[in-house]
């Protein structure tokens, strides 16, 4: 079985100089976990993932103490401390991020590539979704999903 026939043709896609809050709400939106990120020509420049937003979110810093009393005699000593925020002013705060400044580095299929390749891809690089890339634009995205559903249509031709 080939890429072109389990893929999502003409798949949602984001810009780089798109916010991360834009891209979060986009995806949210369309109920999808992710989506290619391409120039205006259409060709490939990164992938983008929920995970990629989550991992953005700055809902963890870390702050220096002052030990009292200090672990050396002479001097003053510290201890770094990580401390949690507000998720929601985290988000509000990715208004100033840019996808691009995220953006994971595109692993890619082409559509006459075997179906296997993409799994293969999937595994090794514990992703959930591979873009198809013809003449260096982006023409389909393959996920775990599609896969899936091509291998019991597939089963199911050969039962009937």
């Amino acid at each position: 079985m080939k890429v072109d026939e389990v893929m999502t043709k003409s798949p949602f896609t984001l810009r780089p100089d798109q916010t991360l809050r834009e891209a979060a709400i986009k995806l949210a939106d369309l109920n999808v976990s992710g989506a290619p990120v391409v120039s205006e020509t259409g060709g490939i420049l990164g992938v983008l993932s929920e995970v990629d937003i989550l991992e953005a979110l700055k809902t963890h810093y870390k702050a220096l103490k002052m030990l009292m009393p200090p672990e050396i005699t002479f001097g003053i000593s510290f201890v770094e401390v990580v401390k949690e925020r507000d998720a929601i002013r985290a988000f509000q705060e990715l208004k100033d991020v840019k996808v691009k400044d995220v953006m994971k580095k595109p692993i890619t299929v082409n559509p006459g590539d075997k179906v296997e390749n993409a799994i293969k891809l999937m595994v090794e690089h514990k992703i959930s979704r591979v873009p198809v890339v013809d003449h260096e634009k982006v023409v389909g995205i393959v996920t775990r999903g599609d896969v899936l559903k091509g291998f019991f249509r597939q089963v199911g031709q050969l039962v009937l």
